[in-house]
């Protein structure tokens, strides 16, 4: 990666933070189930320190921030280009209504009055 940022240092930091949240996920979880290389995973991250662990999420995020850097400057057109960010924007919007949709917590359902007759 070059000396200059690719996205904003929030995004990366986001993205670094995600993958730490997600692999401790994993390794908190029953992961029996998952592939041999998910467990292999989730093997090896449970045994590594804590700077161990930040230098294999940096080096990841670093790689997903360059996919993400590259894939936004891809030469499809500008009319192709717009179709896609448009497409893109709408799919993220409805994953992060899911997500919010998911996280609140359920309200207390409100009481039946009862008609007057």
């Amino acid at each position: 990666m070059g000396s200059e940022p690719l996205l904003p240092k929030r995004v990366v930091a986001y993205i670094h933070d995600m993958g730490v949240r997600a692999l401790d996920h994993l390794a908190e979880g029953d992961h029996t189930a998952a592939p041999p290389a998910v467990q292999t995973l989730v093997e090896h991250w449970k045994s590594m320190s804590k700077d161990d662990k930040e230098q294999f999420v940096d080096r990841v995020a670093n790689s997903v921030v360059e996919v993400v850097a590259a894939s936004a400057a891809l030469p499809l057109g500008l009319k192709l280009g717009k179709k896609a960010v448009k497409a893109t924007k709408k799919v993220i919007r409805k994953q992060a209504k899911k997500i919010k949709k998911a996280a609140k917590a359920p309200s207390k359902p409100k009481p039946k009055r009862a008609k007057k007759k």
